[in-house]
């Protein structure tokens, strides 16, 4: 919840600073353009971005052009239209936080709630006010003309004219203005409180009260606030000029009115005084005519709008679109847990022929031939291969060639068909423990969280793509195919590592594979990324092996066995690489693990 206050306060404030850049740049024009604009940064604050998103949602849209979908979701625009990420901790970081005071929230509302109380009983009581203000009042009789629609009454209590009532505004006179005011003045000032009716600036007003009473904590609304009655009050002036002629008649009403009171503090009744009263008195008196909104500046409010409105709603309807690409047509059905490959053969691997290891996918089929079996227990038990307690020696011995036929319509990297077949060809059974082990937490190097120079957040459609392979994994249905300027290929060789569309889950786990211990996401991420990194393996370590193999554990032929160059042979270690490339650190710790321990496991019957 703080994370969306915080969005929408640093929108609002950016807003409201555009507002005021335009009232700079349009101040030789009309006070009611200013009036409008300094209103929109009021109300502003009442509409999150998000919600203008959120509506976009709603709207159709069929096809947008890749050129500007890209644009509309793009991390700027995104970032600027919905607030900030919530952020779900791993369970060790929560308890950290746990830790965090909390008494510090509470507080600050409890700071929100006086003000706001304040702010109320302020306001109740001015309202109290023009409540027997009206009370005390009697129509009206004077000789003025004003339009019949318009009510005016007088009051003993008041001691200026304004205008009171949000729905069924009313004209408030002190009782015998018209023996201190000269016909003239009194038809000049009757014409200015007419000009706040026709306006409905009470209604404004109130707009305003609430934005003030939501945000007092926060400085600009208050300015905006004061600009509101500056320029309210210069437009009514503006008016009364151009309609009766009457500059000096009506300067000399409002400064014989402002004799007798003292400027009410209340800003729902628009009243002949407020603002820089001199200031209004020169500018009436040297009748400056206001200059017409030219062609280029008609541009530049219409580009304003634009971006103030339709990026939003455009936003949200291109998200929903590209959402809804990558939904599937109609809910899959669950997949049965019994679901197994219709056909499986298992024979030894004979390399004597040149066959080379390798694991390889094609429609509906699945062929493993020669590669370490650790790897098809990893993609069967969808856990790194550093979490699988307990495997045989022979498992790194052993090699065998694997051909299944999946079903159809079935993905043949679907885990409940490679798990039913290790279950059922190697009486693999198991159970699942949580130990304390080493590990290492991947978290950011630095504190203001920025990425290293090899670490970038992956396309819209890369990210488009990874998300429908994700969600066909999970349904056990068909990949789909790679869409034109989708993710790239990977690449995983001595020393470098390429991946496109990585969730930091998954990130962490191909580190996993070369630091010899679990490495926990703690960066807190939920997104997709690119990352390129190039390291020195050691030596020696083992870690040359993809995937965490242990030394030795390849076969004859697969790589790296064979000398393959390194990337960068005078790049860092790979502790040194995450930190400079990715922006990421790897810091050893103890934590929980899940992982998975092998009860049985036999070698399989041959075919």
């Amino acid at each position: 919840m703080t994370a969306h206050l915080f969005n929408h306060l640093w929108q609002s404030t950016v807003f409201a600073a555009a507002a005021a850049l335009l009232s700079l740049a349009f101040r030789r024009n009309r006070a009611r353009l200013r009036y409008g604009l300094w209103f929109a940064a009021s109300i502003k604050f009442l509409v999150p971005f998000v919600v203008l998103a959120a509506a976009g949602s709603f709207l159709e849209w069929r096809q947008a052009p890749s050129t500007i979908a890209s644009v509309m979701t793009s991390p700027a625009v995104r970032g600027f239209n919905e607030p900030f990420a919530e952020i779900s901790l791993d369970t060790t970081v929560a308890v950290a936080a746990a830790r965090t005071p909390d008494w510090i929230a509470p507080s600050l509302f409890g700071v929100w709630l006086c003000g706001l109380a304040a702010i109320a009983i302020r306001r109740v009581k001015g309202w109290r006010q023009i409540r027997a203000a009206i009370g005390a009042s009697i129509p009206w009789e004077g000789t003025a003309t004003v339009p019949s629609d318009i009510r005016i009454r007088t009051s003993p209590t008041v001691l200026e004219p304004g205008v009171v009532g949000w729905w069924k505004p009313v004209i408030l006179l002190p009782a015998r203005i018209e023996t201190y005011l000269t016909a003239r003045q009194l038809a000049a000032v009757l014409a200015h409180e007419v000009c706040h009716v026709r306006r409905r600036d009470n209604l404004t007003a109130a707009a305003h009260m609430l934005v003030e009473a939501l945000f007092w904590f926060h400085p600009m609304v208050w300015w905006i606030g004061a600009r509101l009655i500056a320029e309210r009050e210069q437009a009514c002036d503006e008016h009364v000029v151009t309609e009766t002629g009457e500059p000096i008649a009506y300067a000399e009403g409002i400064v014989n009115v402002c004799k007798r009171y003292v400027e009410t503090p209340l800003m729902s009744v628009a009243g002949v005084g407020g603002a820089d009263l001199k200031a209004r008195i020169n500018a009436i008196l040297s009748n400056r005519i206001a200059l017409s909104l030219t062609l280029p500046k008609r541009i530049v409010l219409a580009t304003a709008a634009v971006v103030a409105l339709v990026v939003p709603l455009a936003t949200g309807a291109i998200d929903a679109a590209l959402t809804a690409e990558q939904l599937p047509a109609a809910p899959a059905p669950p997949v049965d847990p019994e679901t197994r490959f219709e056909v499986v053969s298992i024979k030894r691997f004979d390399a004597s022929g040149g066959a080379r290891p390798q694991i390889s996918l094609s429609p509906g089929r699945y062929n493993f031939s020669g590669m370490p079996l650790r790897l098809l227990f990893t993609q069967a038990l969808g856990v790194p291969v550093d979490r699988i307690v307990g495997l045989p020696d022979w498992i790194d011995t052993e090699r065998y060639t694997i051909a299944a036929k999946a079903p159809d319509g079935m993905t043949p990297l679907a885990k409940v068909l490679l798990l039913n077949l290790v279950k059922d060809r190697f009486k693999m059974a198991t159970h699942t423990e949580t130990r304390e082990m080493p590990v290492f937490n991947l978290v950011f190097a630095r504190n203001d969280k920025r990425f290293g120079p090899a670490l970038k957040e992956t396309s819209a459609e890369c990210r488009a793509e990874m998300s429908a392979r994700l969600e066909a994994a999970q349904r056990g249905g068909p990949m789909p195919a790679a869409a034109p300027g989708g993710c790239k290929p990977a690449l995983i060789n001595p020393g470098i590592a390429s991946f496109s569309g990585m969730p930091m889950a998954l990130i962490a786990t191909s580190l996993t594979q070369s630091v010899g211990r679990p490495v926990i996401d703690k960066t807190g991420l939920t997104g997709f990324y690119d990352y390129t990194l190039k390291w020195t393996p050691e030596i020696g370590s083992g870690n040359l092996a993809p995937f965490g193999l242990p030394p030795g554990a390849l076969p004859p032929g697969a790589p790296p066995s064979t000398p393959t160059p390194l990337a960068d042979p005078d790049a860092p270690n790979l502790f040194t690489a995450v930190q400079e490339q990715l922006g990421l650190k790897l810091e050893s710790a103890r934590g929980p693990v899940d992982v998975v321990v092998i009860d049985r496991l036999e070698k399989p019957t041959l075919d």
